[in-house]
């Protein structure tokens, strides 16, 4: 069940008029089509087998219930779809396609079916079967990133991680590429970046060194960004790009983020600071910034815009929205309760903050002081969470 305020028509107004000038768009970077299909010899640009293109983000929200209860929820429809059940999770992480949950001896893999390529001058909006993909022998806190052809998976903790073929994964197929011992895994391009023993190594695509590396003690939390390939380290953090492996230091004493988030394919990054506020790291300026706050956070993400939003959520449960574009700071009334980490996603217009209890989802506007502007009713109590089609 949705409940929703009447800024949503505006906001469907807005959506289709943009899906008016994104159908432009898509016809000028589109080639090899006749009418009612595809030509015989040559397939449109950005075709994908069984995959249908959009002219907007199909975004979707997926979840699975301390028992294994999986549930996805169209943000465009208001459909609520059942999938197959998954083993009880106690850890998850997603990369905006794929949610992946973890038990204590085995990971499963759970396609939402919808995602989005960013081909810099234009994008692609894709919508496919959403399925439960299959399982990995391994548990532990999880972590997922993927680049157009490659996945990985690690298991920080026991230090393994596993590199997988990304368009076999988006066909229902797991198929391993290399296992390599890391705390973080990152694809990067056609090659890997992989952090552990206290070093950053960039990695050919089938695990080999590539002679690149940087000193990073402690690695902890890794993201692909705009900028490069984040690895987070007990002084700073190292980014790779195709330049080589730059160390960007904390300021002496301060106390280190362990995770990073933020938008798909922006530069800038956030990660919890201790109780004094949050970090940010702009992965092109290779700088860091500290923004105090008037409470500890639980969880902090960048949406990296215009207006510089942050979204967080405190030690209250309340959704705090910093625009450091204008040092304007705007909240909400407590939502969530509980200790463990708030499931928190956030997509260019919106955030998505579901309680572990209820099954109740709040969007948020943050764009307009941190607005409630509905909720959704997922049906199930989640104790996973994605946003998908990102």
């Amino acid at each position: 069940m949705i409940h929703s305020d009447p800024r949503a028509t505006a906001r469907s107004l807005l959506t289709a008029s943009l899906t008016v000038g994104l159908a432009v768009t898509a016809a000028g970077c589109s080639a090899g089509t006749i009418p009612g299909g595809v030509d015989a010899t040559t397939r449109p640009h950005g075709f994908v087998e069984g995959a249908t293109e959009s002219q907007e983000p199909q975004l979707r929200l997926l979840a699975v219930s301390g028992t294994g209860e999986t549930t996805l929820h169209d943000l465009l429809s208001g459909e609520t779809t059942a999938l197959d059940d998954v083993e009880a999770p106690t850890h998850s992480a997603t990369d905006g396609r794929f949610l992946v949950t973890s038990s204590g001896d085995r990971t499963t893999i759970v396609d939402g079916g919808a995602w989005t390529v960013d081909h810099g001058d234009h994008t692609h909006y894709y919508a496919a079967r959403p399925r439960v993909v299959g399982t990995l022998a391994g548990g532990g806190p999880v972590e997922v990133h993927s680049s157009e052809s490659t996945t990985t998976i690690a298991w920080p903790e026991r230090e393994r991680a596993v590199v997988l073929d990304r368009d076999a994964l988006g066909q229902g197929s797991l198929e391993e590429r290399a296992r390599i011992d890391a705390r973080v895994l990152l694809p990067d391009g056609d090659r890997l970046v992989a952090a552990t023993d206290d070093v950053v190594r960039v990695l050919d695509a089938d695990g080999s060194p590539s002679g690149t590396e940087a000193a990073c003690t402690d690695p902890a939390g890794g993201i692909v960004t705009r900028a490069g390939s984040v690895v987070g380290c007990s002084d700073g953090a190292v980014v790779v790009d195709d330049d080589g492996a730059t160390t960007v230091p904390l300021p002496d004493g301060a106390e280190r983020p362990t995770a990073f988030a933020g938008r798909a394919g922006r530069p800038t990054v956030a990660g919890v600071a201790g109780d004094a506020g949050f970090w940010l790291l702009d992965g092109r300026e290779r700088s860091w910034r500290l923004v105090p706050t008037e409470r500890p956070l639980r969880t902090v993400t960048a949406v990296d815009d215009a207006d510089e939003h942050v979204v967080a959520v405190d030690d209250t449960g309340r959704v705090v929205v910093h625009t450091l574009a204008t040092g304007a700071v705007a909240a909400t009334d407590p939502l969530v309760a509980g200790a463990a980490t708030p499931l928190l996603q956030l997509d260019a217009n919106r955030a998505y903050l579901a309680d572990r209890g209820t099954g109740t989802v709040h969007e948020i506007d943050f764009a307009d002081g941190a607005r409630v502007a509905r909720t959704v009713d997922l049906g199930v109590a989640p104790a996973a969470f994605a946003e998908v089609g990102l």
